[in-house]
């Protein structure tokens, strides 16, 4: 017998470790979600963390069915908290657009958001001019989550047309989260309105695309005097890839208003840059007192764990 052919033979002798079987407990956990005895949160962490989101999500579009009203809406709420992008959760999202309760189609839009459904395009676009004003930003907004570059032209047209302010703002940074470029020149016209709110949404924008002119607006407000103006320049890139805000913000990380190099920290690592967020932790090690405060926001944000925050530290010989 070779050697190698010894291995095997040994390999398939020894008996595989079994590994823990967490579905019984992920049922326990939808028994108690959908009898209210847990809440979304709790019950969502908890599957998340026992990886069982998809079976959880399977689960519950099977229950969906059959639910109450009120067990309709857990299981909504549930399945945007999962995040699980399959055909079936998707189809639940999709009638829940359908419902003459506000908080469903809300819920629904959010959900088709989440998941980046293309498919669902088409019905966002239609809710652009429903009556109920959180239904017309909700869907605006999650038509930007989908990153689907078709929803640009309405969103533009729809934004033009909104009288809700905040509808309206959503609305304009969700053109620039959907990648349309052809829309540039509208949102460019928009930097010189009457109304700040909307110049910031219009800029964001394009900063969002990648555009020279958003970039410009952005600069400016970053070498203002003004702490409160130079963090809303490092704002314009929320939502960007660290690879379009990189430039722009590495002056605001060496900002001597600690909240402004926080946000521009967090934007960059939201953005894909992970060594941005090494910079927040060891910012917040050597920050003395309230100074600490803008970065632990920052790192709240994004949801960093005590056991990587540790090795963080004792790689920086911190801990």
């Amino acid at each position: 017998m070779t050697r190698l052919v010894w291995i095997l033979a040994v390999a398939l002798a020894v008996p595989a470790v079994a590994r823990p079987n967490k579905r019984p407990e992920a049922a326990q956990v939808l028994d108690a979600l959908l009898s209210g005895d847990m809440g979304v949160n709790a019950a969502t962490n908890r599957l998340a963390f026992l990886g069982e989101a998809e079976f959880a999500a399977d689960e519950l579009v099977t229950a969906y069915a059959r639910a109450s009203q009120k067990q309709r809406a857990v299981i909504l709420e549930a399945l945007l908290a999962l995040g699980v992008g399959n055909e079936d959760v998707e189809k639940v999202f999709l009638r829940a657009l359908d419902s003459d309760d506000v908080a469903t189609v809300v819920t629904g839009a959010r959900g088709l958001g989440k998941i980046r459904s293309a498919r669902g395009v088409p019905r966002l676009v239609e809710r652009l001019g429903a009556k109920q004003v959180a239904v017309r930003r909700e869907c605006a907004r999650a038509l930007g989550e989908t990153g689907v570059t078709k929803a640009g032209a309405p969103l533009f047209a729809a934004a033009k047309k909104e009288e809700d302010l905040e509808a309206r703002l959503v609305m304009l940074v969700a053109v620039g989260k959907s990648g349309d470029k052809k829309q540039v020149g509208g949102l460019e016209g928009l930097l010189t309105n009457e109304s700040e709110s909307t110049r910031l949404a219009a800029a964001q924008a394009l900063c969002l695309l990648g555009a020279k002119s958003g970039a410009q607006y952005a600069a400016k407000l970053l070498a203002s005097s003004q702490p409160v103006e130079r963090l809303q320049g490092v704002l314009l890139f929320e939502g960007a890839s660290a690879k379009v805000a990189g430039p722009a913000l590495k002056v605001a990380l060496e900002d001597r208003d600690h909240k402004v190099r926080a946000n521009a920290a967090r934007v960059l690592a939201q953005g894909g840059d992970k060594s941005k967020v090494e910079w927040l932790v060891l910012e917040s090690a050597k920050a003395v007192g309230e100074e600490r405060l803008p970065y632990e926001d920052q790192l709240e944000k994004l949801r960093l764990s005590d056991e990587a925050r540790q090795e963080i530290l004792k790689k920086a010989g911190l801990k």
